[in-house]
């Protein structure tokens, strides 16, 4: 199951850089959860509870920055993904480039995500889930 979990993970990143939110529809539970965390927290706010705020906050993400997810490695992790992953957009007011390389703790259940856990340092989405870059 752990493997196959990272397979679904992997989906999700395609499907969202493809911006095909029906598709994702069917990968996420309808009470998935997204927290931030670290530097996120700061630059976010609070965290987004059900399948419609997590996707409502995407697409005001997509309208600001654009956004495209580069996958650099997803690790099973005893029944959770970590994944570790590169953010590039253009800021919507400034107009600047920007990347952030970033961390994040996926649970699923049932074979869909129900939690995601993002930190602003892969290093420490890593160490949340025992393991080390």
């Amino acid at each position: 199951m752990s493997q196959e979990n990272v397979e679904i993970v992997k989906v999700v990143f395609d499907e969202w850089n493809r911006r095909d939110f029906d598709s994702l529809t069917n990968l996420f539970h309808e009470d998935v959860e997204l927290h931030f965390i670290g530097g996120f927290a700061y630059l976010v706010g609070a965290d987004l509870r059900g399948r419609d705020a997590v996707f409502q906050f995407w697409r005001d993400f997509i309208r600001t920055v654009g956004g495209e997810f580069e996958l650099e490695a997803a690790h099973d992790a005893g029944g959770r993904v970590v994944t570790i992953a590169t953010v590039r957009g253009v800021g919507g007011t400034s107009g600047a480039p920007g990347e952030i390389r970033f961390g994040q703790v996926w649970s699923l259940r049932e074979g869909k995500v129900s939690r995601m856990d993002s930190y602003y340092k892969a290093s420490e989405a890593l160490e949340a889930a025992g393991l080390r870059e």
